[in-house]
Order: structure tokens, then sequence, then C-alpha cells
């Protein structure tokens, strides 16, 4: 079946109208999945995406995960016709809370150093490249979340709750939503269709079996496909 689906992917990507070069880290890899190509055949998406990659580390040349050259060699070397751009989670759901834990530092004293080294990167991609930019995901595993993968337990060492790493990915987005609106640049913003009315995200968004700090992909492939055919770029741009 992967082989077929790669060989569709490949048949599809020779002809497609528009091409999108997707930058962000795990949570991109949704636009692997299956439903592009079925919904959208016209579009081919290019994903890069670093593991681990924040939102912090885009005012780091030098970070450990080294997402800002690949990002910057990738726009360079791929042709496209738009990006995708979508940063964020783990500095919302772990990393600053985690800092903040570890190091005494305050957690506004975090986001606002994520937000600006993510606008600044917004700004440098926006400046020479067609630019959308696509909200952080929310957590999604919650606190008293059984599960021996060590991903799983490394992001339940932080002290702060699932609604409270849920509220400052909120905050985190909005911020972002309000920069964009303000230079310009389209922004697509899945919260409300994501968050549950217990203030996380609904259980039909996480993956089923496990706690998992991605999406679950159908949910939230259809929902991107939804707002994606519902976009034209400022430029002119539509993706079909």
């Amino acid at each position: 079946m992967k082989r077929l689906v790669e060989a569709v992917r490949a048949w599809l990507h020779a002809r497609a109208k528009v091409r999108v070069l997707v930058l962000g880290d795990s949570h991109v890899r949704v636009f692997e999945h299956w439903l592009f190509l079925l919904a959208m055949p016209r579009t081919a998406f290019e994903v890069e995406y670093v593991a681990g990659g924040t939102a912090s580390g885009m005012g780091n040349r030098k970070s450990v995960s080294g997402a800002y050259r690949r990002f910057s060699e990738r726009l360079a070397s791929t042709p496209h016709d738009l990006v995708l751009l979508n940063l964020g989670e783990v500095d919302t759901a772990y990393t600053i809370w985690r800092r903040a834990d570890l190091k005494g530092i305050e957690v506004e004293t975090m986001l606002r150093a994520a937000l600006r080294n993510y606008v600044g990167f917004i700004g440098e991609v926006a400046s020479s490249h067609r630019l959308v930019v696509l909200s952080a995901p929310l957590p999604t595993i919650a606190e008293q979340a059984i599960n021996p993968d060590p991903e799983v337990k490394m992001r339940q060492e932080v002290s702060a709750s699932q609604l409270d790493r849920t509220q400052l990915a909120l905050r985190f987005n909005a911020r972002i939503a309000a920069v964009c609106a303000k230079r310009g640049i389209p922004y697509l913003s899945a919260d409300a269709a994501a968050l549950g009315p217990d203030g996380v995200v609904r259980s039909s968004w996480c993956r089923r079996g496990r706690p998992d700090h991605h999406y679950a992909r159908l949910p939230y492939a259809w929902w991107l496909v939804r707002a994606l055919r519902g976009l034209r770029h400022p430029d002119g741009v539509a993706l079909r």
C-alpha cells in the first residue's frame, strides 16, 4: 500500500499546477497523508520537517536542531509557488515550561523570546516568498496519561497541566495571528476546530491507542484540506 501511495504521489507531483513547500516540526508530516493526494491532486506538497524544531530556535542560526539552516537551504533549492510554515508546539507545550522549571525563568519571558524569534523568521520568509502561516498544534498529552514512550514521559515531567499548556499555546497562536494580520500574511488557525468544550484538545483529534503529541492525522488533514482549498493568497495563488 505504501509503495502504491508513493507511486501515485510521484505521478501527481510531476503534473502538479501548484508547488507548496511546507516547513515546520514533525507536526507538518500530516501533509504526507494520502488525503491530500485525493482531495488536492493538482497541488504538490514538499515537506521539510525538523524533529524538535522550535519557534525559539529561529533566532539561533546554530541551534542544535539546525532548523534555520535546513529551512533556509530548502527555501533556496526547492522550486515552489507558496510556503506553509508551522512552528511553536514544542515551545509552548514543553520547552518553555521545562526551562522555566529547571532554570527558574518566567514563562512569560520564554514566551516573548519564542514570539520574537518566530516573528523575525516569518518576516524574513515573507520578504521574498509567498507565505502562509499555520497555527501551532495544541498539546495533546494529559498529565495523567500512561505510556511507556520516553518522549511522552519527558513531556509529562513539566509542572504545567495540559490546560495550562493549552492556554499558553492559544496565546502564542493569537499573537502570531495578530502579527500576520498586521503584515497581510495569510494565517490559518485550527484552534477552534481542535479545541474541546473542556478547554483542551477534543478526543477525536487525539490519536487512539496511546498518548501522542501529534494530532490524529485524518481529522487534522481534513481540516487542512478545507482550509487550504478555501484559501487564495493575496498574490493570486490558489490551491486545488
